[in-house]
């Protein structure tokens, strides 16, 4: 199948699935929660980030056919690095009462696969001397380190599930405003030119995301 057709196929459905993914995690950012809107908006969130995962596969597949081999390594390590924490933020939640339930065999497989994707993706980015893949690409061994270390130690506090719900659902938010303000920001700011404004959709997110960790970090902990 041709990339063009992939692409006339799948873009238009993976933009609005998009935009649903956007809407609904501010709105469970926002709700109270543990409230029937916190949980809905949530599920809808999760439903919408799984079909973007679905329509990402034949994108990817038609980034690799126009010869952007790159890239399409990239998007393909973004599918695993998201669709890994889509399913860590639903099994938290589900398997809360039971951390061996939560930390087992999958759940130490996704964290290596993910960690590999990672490494490899590092390892073209500094070949190609992009800083965005070599920033995302880190992601993925510190993810998997973080995992593989509370799965061998075990949780440190009652509320383990909660920090690995939020830290997940803190990445997929991540994911979903990058390709929210890569659109935005080429149309609305077109005069930065398109090299500052990829690099500003892609890395102020993600420091964002960062940010909002650590402090959720420090109120649970106090």
């Amino acid at each position: 199948m041709e990339a063009s057709v992939l692409q006339s196929w799948f873009a238009q459905p993976h933009a609005w699935i998009g935009a649903l993914a956007l809407v609904s995690f501010w709105t469970a950012a926002l709700a109270r929660k543990g409230t029937q809107a916190h949980r809905y908006a949530g599920r809808v969130f999760l439903l919408a980030m799984l079909g973007i995962l679905i329509t990402s596969v034949p994108l990817t597949v038609a980034t690799w056919l126009r010869g952007q081999a790159v890239w399409a390594v990239f998007l393909g390590y973004l599918v695993i690095l998201v669709g890994v924490n889509c399913l860590n933020a639903w099994r938290a939640i589900r398997h809360r009462a039971d951390f061996s339930s939560y930390a087992n065999t999958g759940f130490k497989i996704g964290s290596i696969l993910m960690g590999l994707a990672g490494l490899g993706v590092v390892v073209v980015g500094i070949a190609y001397g992009a800083v965005i893949l070599i920033a995302f690409g880190a992601i993925g061994p510190l993810a998997a380190w973080q995992n593989l270390r509370l799965a061998n130690r075990g949780p440190t506090s009652r509320q383990w599930w909660l920090r690995s719900h939020y830290g997940a659902m803190i990445g997929n938010g991540v994911a979903t405003h990058i390709a929210f303000f890569q659109i935005g920001l080429a149309r609305l700011f077109a005069e930065l030119g398109m090299h500052l404004i990829i690099n500003i959709a892609w890395l102020a997110p993600l420091l964002i995301g960062a940010v909002a960790g650590v402090l959720l970090d420090r109120r649970m902990d106090h």
